[in-house]
């Protein structure tokens, strides 16, 4: 992991050349009192949080620093040992569970038109990644802004690379900054913030921070910042939310860590047992450890007399066992298994002498799956907020009730075997009217979003064709179509209830 360093100019990651580095700007021309207040207070923030952002990071990378408390292990081992990836398990296990799926509303197929609307600014996956980034820094950022052909766009943002702060009274982001642009040393060139009352571009040129003449700072929407935390687990005292990668699991992996460098030294020993001789020639006694090694793995082995003509012992000394360690490292598994509530299982270090059952392997998911419910709860509060501010961009007219009735439509975590939803599925259809062909009938059922869109688009055309074939064959009588009937011979009008009914 790069070092971590402060100076007068703030935080820098030292050993790495593209590391970000913020020069905070200490005043900005065109922005107010108020405004350059809030920017310093951002850059304080931003700085402040940057070196634990970065250890998650690498904890998440699996670039973790062995911990070593050096005592028994060599350097050439802890030098060249392989971080476990069990932060990065914990991370994606949780983030693969909470899958959006698209907006719901009573009565809507399309709420809002923002099938299209998400389709153009591909939402669905940078979500995905705001969440993974939310899960390992505790939080990331949706801002809402406009595109150059002045219609909306969603952006998302790491607390790598922003830094916002929050309003207590009204539970909502004050101002956010993002560092938007950065040349190739990794210094800050192009700053974005989010302010209550625009959104505005500012630049470092020649190491002066201005708003650049060419950029039209943006308005906001009713007056307040548009950004929006995606926070996991957040509390009243920690708004911004916890990482999933807590303290308490950092330890455990630098402990797993130390574990798995011991098995590795005991493995080499294991590998060649150490062998004492007593009684031997000087020429045996001063061999290098080259020379010692060939004689040990050589298919027959020759050992000289001492100079008083005693003929040498060997003894060999036994190695201990692995086993300890091995049972040390499930230990380890299991006490970060429950602090991140996930199964033991999925850490690959512990195994059952009997293979587990389907009733067995779900119970120990469900913590998982309770947590997993409970950040979808949390992530929706957000990602509503995000899309209503900009339907509201969209279209001003925008009916506030009907927005209000806007709802995220998650997968459902506990991903149920397909048997035991179709199961449900025709116990709950046969006891509730309409239930079979609603939307949420073909969820319960296991369909996802996309397959039910396309299944009801498929249902009306059937229909349409069947209502065509059953027009085409009402309106036609002995083979004569009976919409069009034969013009009167001579040009001579019909009497009035004459013909063919």
């Amino acid at each position: 992991m790069p070092e971590i360093t402060m100076s007068q100019n703030g935080w820098t990651g030292g050993g790495h050349a593209a590391a970000l580095k913020l020069l905070a700007p200490s005043h900005v021309e065109g922005l107010s009192d108020t405004e350059n207040a809030l920017l310093a207070e951002l850059c304080d923030t931003w700085t402040r949080h940057a070196g634990r952002n970065a250890t998650l990071t690498a904890y998440y990378e699996a670039k973790e620093p062995l911990k070593d408390f050096g005592l028994t292990m060599p350097k050439s081992i802890t030098a060249n040992y392989t971080p476990l990836g069990w932060a990065r398990k914990a991370v994606d296990m949780l983030m693969e569970l909470c899958v959006f799926e698209g907006f719901v509303a009573p009565g809507m197929d399309d709420p809002f038109g923002l099938q299209d609307f998400m389709a153009s600014i591909r939402f669905t996956s940078v979500l995905q990644q705001a969440i993974q980034t939310a899960l390992i820094h505790g939080c990331s950022f949706l801002t809402v802004g406009r595109a150059a052909d002045g219609q909306p766009t969603i952006r998302t943002h790491t607390t790598e690379a922003s830094a916002a702060i929050w309003d207590y009274p009204n539970r909502r982001i004050k101002a956010c900054m993002s560092i938007c642009d950065q040349d190739k040393h990794g210094n800050a060139t192009g700053l974005m913030l989010y302010m209550p009352e625009r959104n505005i571009l500012i630049e470092r040129r020649d190491g002066v921070w201005a708003i650049p003449q060419d950029a039209t700072p943006e308005p906001t929407v009713g007056g307040r910042c548009m950004a929006f935390r995606l926070a996991y687990n957040p509390t009243q005292i920690k708004p911004f939310g916890r990482s999933r990668i807590s303290r308490d699991a950092m330890r455990i992996i630098d402990g797993a860590n130390r574990t798995i460098c011991r098995a590795e030294g005991n493995a080499e020993f294991y590998s060649f047992p150490k062998i004492l001789l007593l009684g031997v020639s000087e020429d045996i006694a001063s061999m290098s450890g080259d020379q010692a090694l060939g004689l040990y793995m050589g298919r027959w082995n020759a050992i000289s007399k001492d100079i008083d003509g005693d003929t040498p012992s060997v003894v060999q000394l036994s190695a201990s066992t692995m086993d300890p360690h091995l049972t040390m490292l499930k230990s380890w598994a299991a006490m970060f298994a429950a602090a991140v509530n996930i199964p033991a299982s999925s850490l690959g270090v512990v195994s059952d002498s009997n293979p587990t059952s389907a009733e067995a392997t779900e119970a120990q998911r469900e913590d998982l799956i309770i947590e997993a419910r409970h950040a979808d709860r949390d992530f929706g509060d957000s990602i509503l907020e995000t899309i209503r501010m900009a339907v509201r961009m969209r279209d001003p007219s925008v009916d506030e009730a009907d927005l209000l009735k806007l709802q995220v439509d998650w997968m459902n975590p506990s991903m149920p075997a397909t048997s035991m939803s179709a199961d449900a599925y025709s116990k709950l259809a046969g006891s509730i009217t309409g239930f079979g062909d609603s939307d949420v009938g073909m969820t319960r059922a296991g369909l996802s979003r996309s397959e039910i869109i396309r299944l009801k688009a498929d249902q009306r055309r059937t229909n349409a064709s069947k209502i065509i074939d059953n027009i085409r064959a009402g309106n036609t009588v002995g083979g004569v179509n009976v919409l069009r009937q034969p013009e009167p011979a001579g040009g001579e009008t019909p009497a009035t209830g004459t013909g063919a009914e």
